[in-house]
C-alpha cells in the first residue's frame, strides 16, 4: 500500500503542521509520497531531513531574525523577505541538512502556481538544492506580499491558490491512503481575494489575467476541494488532521500564541496516532 501526506499552508498557521510532524519524527512514522505547499512546503523539508524543531524556529524565529513586517517592507520593497527565511536561515541561521535531504528515499513534490498559465505544478523535490529552495520560495510568495519567483524561464506563486489541498493529485501519483494535515478548523475558509478584487486587478490583471481570475475564484474552490475530503474520509481513503483551538493569524505576532499553536498541533496527532497508525495499517509502536 502507498501512503501519502498531504500539508496545507497557512503562513504561520504552519506552526500546527509543525507540532503535528514532530510527534510523527518521535515515532518513527514515515510515508511514501509528500506534497508540501505554502508553508507546508517547508514543513515537508524539515520533516524529510529529520530536523526535529526546525520548522518552529523558520516559523517563528528570533526577533532579530524576522522575516517579515515594516521593516521588511521598508529594507526589500516586500513586507514578506522569502530570501531571507528560505535561503539565508537554510545556509546560516537555521542550517538545513541538504545531506539528510539528498539521502531520502520518500517521492515529495512541492506545489506551485504559474503566475501565466494559473495552473498548479508540483516540483519534484530531487534537483538540484537550489533549484528546490526557490521552488519552495515560490509556493510561499504571498499575493500582494511578496513578488512572483522567476524559476524555469517562468514566474510562481503559492500553490495553495489554485490547489489549497493537494490530496488528488497524491492519489493521481498512486497513493492508496492519504493523511492530510489541515491548519484551519472545519468551518474556516481560506482568503476571499474577492475582498481585494480591484487591488488584485491592478497587481496581476495586466501581466496575468488567469491568475488573476484564480485568485477571485479561489474561495469557491476550496469549499469544493473540502466537501470531496470529507466524502473521501468516510469511505476511509482519507484522514485529515485538524486544529481543534482557535487558529492563530497567519502573521501572528504574539509568542506565546503562536507557541501554544505549535503544542496543539503536537498534542492533537498525540491525541490521534493510535487511529492514524490504524488508518495506515501499522502497528502502533508506544
Amino acid at each position: 500500500m502507498k501512503t501519502g501526506l498531504v500539508l496545507e499552508g497557512g503562513a504561520l498557521r504552519g506552526l500546527f503542521t509543525a507540532g503535528a510532524l514532530d510527534y510523527l519524527l518521535d515515532q518513527n512514522v514515515t510515508f511514501d509520497y509528500i506534497a508540501g505547499v505554502s508553508a507546508g512546503a517547508g514543513n515537508m523539508m524539515n520533516f524529510i531531513s529529520g530536523q526535529r524543531g526546525r520548522t518552529k524556529h523558520i516559523i517563528s524565529p528570533e526577533k532579530k531574525d524576522a522575516y517579515y513586517g515594516l521593516s521588511q517592507l521598508i529594507k526589500t520593497g516586500s513586507y514578506l523577505n522569502l530570501r531571507k527565511m528560505v535561503f539565508e536561515f537554510s545556509y546560516n541561521q537555521y542550517p538545513y541538512d541538504f545531506e539528510a535531504h539528498r539521502r531520502t528515499t520518500i517521492e515529495h513534490e512541492i506545489v506551485v502556481v504559474n503566475c501565466h498559465t494559473a495552473k498548479a505544478e508540483y516540483i519534484d523535490g530531487f534537483g538540484e538544492d537550489e533549484h528546490t529552495l526557490t521552488a519552495v520560495m515560490a509556493s510561499c510568495s504571498v499575493p500582494l506580499l511578496s513578488v512572483p519567483v522567476e524559476m524555469d524561464g517562468s514566474d510562481y506563486m503559492d500553490g495553495s491558490l489554485v490547489d489549497s489541498i493537494p490530496y488528488q493529485h497524491a492519489f493521481d501519483k498512486g497513493c492508496d491512503k492519504v493523511v492530510v494535515i489541515m491548519t484551519k478548523t472545519g468551518d474556516e475558509t481560506p482568503t476571499d481575494y474577492n475582498k481585494y478584487k480591484w487591488l488584485i486587478r491592478a497587481a496581476y490583471g495586466k501581466q496575468y489575467p488567469k491568475f488573476a481570475d484564480a485568485l477571485l475564484n479561489r474561495a469557491d474552490v476550496y469549499q469544493v476541494q473540502k466537501q470531496e475530503m470529507e466524502r473521501l474520509a468516510e469511505q476511509g481513503k482519507l484522514f485529515i488532521l485538524r486544529p481543534h483551538m482557535p487558529c492563530i493569524s497567519k502573521f501572528e505576532t504574539r509568542e506565546d500564541m503562536r507557541e501554544a499553536f505549535y503544542q496543539h498541533g503536537f498534542d492533537r496527532m498525540q491525541e490521534e496516532y493510535k487511529t492514524l497508525c490504524a488508518f495506515l495499517e501499522r502497528e502502533v509502536i508506544e
